[in-house]
């Protein structure tokens, strides 16, 4: 029993082994024989496949402002559609201004790696021409061929890094063609392409026969104006009227002085004209070299398809604003050379290497061309520029909305530095800010977050030259709103409603904030949504008019402050942006105020013979625009300890005052027999029993003024202090008791 559980545990470990050498088996040999295997682990598309993003990144230090970045990535054709391409260079001695010639070289081996990677069933032939034409035949033990495999490139690269501008070369172009279309006759690929790299309009042809070279056979065009009629070669002179065998006195086979595009034709290449005659021939170098774009894209194959797919043509330095005309006739060329307008390229010697890349992109990649319509969300505006990694950009207004049209071109940019990468990526990059627009219905759902964007789309073709469409992901992102509520409240501090009264109100001073001035009645709420700096100090302020007299409490978040400006701010962390919830309460200052006053009199070391008063009498004065004098009365007694005072021995006056009225000040009317002694006030009773008492000397004020601030706070504590004065007698000595028949106290009616 025991051997038979052996057995079997020994016989599933053998299959667990076997299994796993199975799978890492299955995987050696998927990596092996499949490149595109191992690119995909970074991006999991298939061959062919496209993938588009769009993702919205907050802008750091910035509160509704954010940067989209709008991505397509593709994976090339695994394989391709096998291609035989024919590359031409112009080797003229112009290509050695502007180091032309060196960029042309790296931009060409950069094609090549694109093109001819492992396990593409592509080939490229090398033709370079100046006066002279060269056509490459390339050997390598046993191997020869003017196509070159992926296996061979290194031969091509070699080639291609070797390659000098000829010095007093001419620009042999229409030769170039012919010679490429021969070298087509021998392609085998699906597709067979023609790529031509030249800085300069065609000088140098072969001559027509006729009636070509004729008068009858050109056509008239505006020259000279000397009196003659001249007439010039044409572009459309058919294969068989060109003499391919021509050779010049010196044994050349071109005709044409290398300098020009046109020049004089004349006997006996050409027809002579009679003698006085007022009619001149010239020959157009330039209409010769499309004549022979339009010969071979008219070529067909043995089995009836065209010989060639596609005729690209670069132009570099070539400038497409220039009014020269050898620079206009140049471009005008390299455009009708061209099997379309959009296989035509003007570029300049350092964004050669783009356009060669994107040719490659056509040629093997996932997208051909492709175009981008990318409309802003309501409520989001552009901000600035739109950044493309290639093509070209262009906003328009559509429908009322900011518009991104992207012409992408092919995918060109490898998504890594790794050799057999073959995921390429194209990328606008742009900003957006929100806008008040982004607060009307809708837009904003209920968790707060708004579409940064409408409906993106790209249209493409794709590799199997079919028109595709897909539409972009739409990023959500969360506005920040600031809010500001207009509260009116009553001199009772009830809530009261008052449409006739606008209050005005703004904001910050900073770029963002600058035009943030506005009215608003009571009860109005005003939001706001546009950029603000994080972790910046702003403001909120009320601007009063000289008729709004109101006491102004700003509530932010629940902060409130007591005065018409308050600041706020956002926080530095983006994951801690919060709405700014703003309150402004104006309430009604009243025409009146209601100032408490508690006062007693306190009789210090009483003397036994003379009278204690029961109470105090005072002469109040009240000071603002216009005086008024009051009288008030309280108890007095001679109670001074700490035991003995409290809240009880004070009367309690409430003294309604005007608005304006400031200052309130007590003067004690000492009786007879007594001297003041001094007081205290304070605006609390918190402690009478300790403060209110005569020993607190540091609080004690020795004038007999007590003068009260009503203006800032609305309620006193007073204590007057007096204290025994006899006098002295004739003599000059002290009085110890009072005189006789002297004054009554009791009946001092204040002097009236």
């Amino acid at each position: 029993m025991r051997e038979n559980r052996r057995f079997k545990f020994l016989r599933w470990l053998m299959i667990v082994f076997c299994l796993i050498g199975s799978i890492y088996a299955t995987q050696s040999a998927m990596l092996d024989t499949n490149g595109p295997v191992k690119a995909a682990k970074k991006t999991e598309l298939l061959p062919g496949e496209i993938n588009l993003s769009k993702k919205a990144e907050p802008v750091a230090g910035m509160v509704n402002q954010w940067d989209i970045t709008l991505r397509v990535e593709g994976r090339n054709q695994f394989p391709p559609a096998p291609t035989d391409i024919v590359l031409i260079m112009d080797t003229s001695w112009s290509m050695n201004e502007n180091d032309r010639m060196n960029k042309a070289k790296l931009a060409a081996e950069k094609f090549v790696n694109m093109v001819l990677r492992e396990d593409y069933i592509n080939r490229i032939a090398l033709i370079t021409y100046n006066t002279d034409i060269t056509n490459y035949t390339f050997n390598e033990s046993g191997w020869s061929g003017r196509f070159v495999d992926a296996e061979h490139k290194g031969l091509l690269i070699d080639k291609i890094k070797e390659l000098k501008p000829v010095e007093n070369g001419g620009t042999f172009t229409q030769s170039a063609i012919k010679t490429a279309t021969e070298v087509m006759r021998q392609a085998t690929g699906e597709k067979r392409n023609v790529v031509l790299v030249s800085d300069g309009v065609p000088t140098y042809s072969y001559p027509p026969t006729a009636p070509y070279n004729q008068l009858a056979g050109m056509e008239k065009f505006d020259y000279l104006q000397n009196g003659y009629d001249y007439y010039e070669t044409v572009k459309t002179i058919p294969k068989d009227n060109f003499n391919y065998d021509y050779r010049n006195k010196e044994g050349n086979n071109y005709f044409g002085n290398g300098a020009k595009y046109r020049i004089g034709g004349f006997a006996p290449e050409f027809e002579a004209m009679p003698s006085g005659s007022k009619n001149r021939l010239m020959v157009n170098h330039a209409h010769s070299a499309i004549a022979e774009a339009t010969i071979a894209k008219n070529e067909k194959r043995a089995v009836g398809d065209d010989l060639l797919t596609d005729f690209y043509t670069i132009g570099v330095d070539m400038d497409s604003t220039s009014q020269d005309d050898e620079v206009v006739t140049g471009n005008q060329t390299m455009k009708e050379i061209a099997s379309s307008d959009d296989k035509s390229f003007a570029a300049t010697a350092d964004n050669l290497d783009d356009i060669l890349s994107g040719i490659a992109g056509e040629i093997v990649g996932a997208i051909k061309s492709g175009f981008v319509v990318d409309p802003m969300g309501q409520g989001f505006e552009i901000q600035g520029n739109v950044d493309a990694t290639q093509g070209t950009t262009e906003i328009k207004e559509v429908n009322g909305r900011p518009t991104i049209n992207w012409t992408v071109g092919p995918l060109k940019t490898p998504v890594s530095s790794e050799p057999d990468e073959n995921v390429m990526f194209a990328e606008i990059t742009y900003r957006v800010n929100a806008n008040n627009s982004v607060l009307e219905p809708l837009i904003i759902d209920a968790n707060g977050l708004a579409k940064t964007n409408g409906k993106a789309t790209i249209v493409y073709k794709d590799y199997n030259d079919k028109v595709q469409q897909k539409e972009f992901p739409r990023p959500e992102v969360r506005p920040i709103i600031v809010s500001l509520q207009k509260k009116l409240s009553n001199e009772k501090n009830e809530e009261i409603e008052d449409p006739t009264k606008a209050f005005d109100f703004h904001y910050g001073d900073d770029q963002y904030t600058t035009n943030d001035y506005f009215s608003l009645y009571p009860n109005d709420v005003k939001k706001i949504v546009h950029p603000w700096k994080a972790d910046q100090d702003y403001f909120v302020e009320e601007i009063l008019k000289n008729e709004q007299e109101y006491e102004t409490t700003v509530d932010i978040n629940g902060l409130k402050t007591e005065n018409t400006k308050a600041n706020f701010k956002f926080a530095a962390d983006v994951s801690s942006y919060a709405h700014q919830q703003i309150v402004v309460t104006n309430k009604k200052i009243s025409e009146t105020k209601t100032i408490i006053l508690n006062i007693r009199q306190s009789v210090l070391k009483p003397n036994s013979e003379l009278v204690i008063p029961s109470k105090a009498f005072y002469r109040s004065l009240i000071i603002g625009e216009t005086q008024q004098q009051m009288n008030l009365i309280s108890g007095s007694s001679t109670k001074d300890t700490k035991t003995e005072v409290s809240e009880a021995l004070f009367t309690k006056y409430n003294i309604v005052l005007a608005r304006e009225q400031k200052q309130l000040k007590i003067i004690d009317l000492v009786p007879e027999y007594y001297n003041f002694f001094g007081y205290i006030a304070t605006t609390t009773n918190l402690n009478l029993n300790t403060t209110h008492l005569s020993s607190n000397t540091s609080t004690l004020i020795k004038n007999n003024e007590a003068d009260l601030d009503v203006q800032t706070n609305s309620e006193y504590w007073v204590t007057m202090f007096i204290t025994p004065e006899l006098g002295s007698d004739s003599s000059g000595e002290h009085s110890i008791s009072p005189r006789p028949y002297s004054w009554d106290y009791k009946v001092n009616q204040f002097g009236y």
